[in-house]
């Protein structure tokens, strides 16, 4: 692919929960949460990334609060591109007199109809050649596994809205998949049970809190109940009120949740050729995203999958850190964005 000399580059990393920027030869020159804060009929955006959740998290009535991306996909079209817009200029540091060319990871479910929602984002926020690359192949590269040995790693990365899987071999990812289970649902459970547990009905940010204070599929890491200032909505209008809830109870909720995506993997795991399969019972399976933290995590999906498992070293940063790699050298990239450098045959 030709590339002019004076083209600015950036790899992005649209989560549902958070968005990385890279730029060549800079590194990581942004890292926000995905959110954007308009008022006026969505006339002018007045607030994105860390200062719009900072709202969300506050429940200001005034303002209509998005999260552009929702399972792992564009969800809303003018939020996305007033949020992207300005992470681009941010990122490059002024307006780019060229649109710049943009590596951005793909889920791996995603439907023609979803990556073109993404493209065309991208290219209304200012973006110009764009180059797919498939999200596990992005979190195996980042996670710095071996690109020529003998073994298969089964890619997991659960994310806040969905969760995408991978086979990860000589720098060939295969048996891609993606199943919107993620941190939102884990949530979501949590909302749940304490509705039907307490009769409270808490919002995402005070389930989130809870989650992050458990920070365990196991035992909890915090002892006794844990003060929750939460946004709940009384007869149309958003109040803040405050509990206190025991998180003892959190992981267990938490390791339930855990049960619907455990079986899919399962299922994955079964359907793998047999060939593949043992090379998968060698490298075994490879956790990221920011659910990936949770303490205890890595053990219940190796006991229940009967696999060795482990969580990358900046599970956070897998993919962004493999869409830079692959930005260093993008024609390395081929078959579809499912495979970087060259493959032992």
């Amino acid at each position: 692919m030709p590339i002019l000399p004076w083209t600015e580059q950036l790899a992005i990393d649209l989560g549902s929960a958070w968005v990385h920027i890279v730029a060549k030869g800079e590194g990581v020159v942004l890292r926000e949460p995905s959110f954007v804060a308009f008022e006026d009929r969505r006339h002018k955006p007045v607030a994105v990334g860390v200062e719009a959740r900072r709202l969300w998290e506050r429940g200001v009535d005034e303002l209509e609060i998005v999260r552009p991306v929702q399972g792992g996909v564009v969800a809303d079209f003018d939020a996305a591109v007033a949020m992207l817009r300005q992470f681009i200029r941010r990122a490059l540091g002024h307006r780019p007199l060229l649109s710049p060319l943009v590596v951005v990871a793909t889920p791996a479910g995603a439907t023609q109809v979803e990556e073109r929602a993404l493209h065309n984002a991208l290219i209304a926020a200012g973006a110009g050649h764009i180059v797919n690359v498939q999200r596990p192949l992005a979190v195996g590269l980042g996670s710095g596994l071996p690109m020529q040995s003998d073994d298969s790693y089964l890619l997991v990365d659960i994310g806040a809205g969905c969760t995408d899987v991978g086979v990860f071999h000589h720098g060939l990812v295969t048996s891609i998949r993606s199943f919107r289970f993620g941190g939102d649902d884990l949530d979501e459970a949590i909302i749940r049970t304490v509705k039907r547990q307490r009769g409270i009905r808490i919002g995402y940010p005070g389930a989130e809190s809870l989650k992050r204070e458990a920070g365990s599929v196991e035992t909890a890491l915090h002892n006794g109940p844990v003060h929750v200032d939460d946004v709940v909505m009384v007869e149309n209008e958003q109040h803040v009120e405050s509990y206190e809830i025991e998180v003892d109870e959190v992981p267990q909720i938490l390791t339930k949740a855990f049960a619907q995506l455990i079986s899919e993997l399962n299922w994955l795991i079964e359907e793998l050729p047999r060939a593949q399969k043992q090379q998968v019972a060698g490298g075994g399976i490879v956790l990221s995203g920011g659910t990936a933290l949770l303490e205890g995590l890595d053990q219940l999906l190796g006991s229940s999958l009967h696999l060795p498992c482990i969580v990358a070293t900046d599970p956070i940063s897998c993919t962004i850190l493999g869409l830079e790699a692959v930005l260093s050298d993008i024609e390395a990239l081929s078959l579809g964005g499912q495979r970087f450098g060259a493959v032992r045959v």
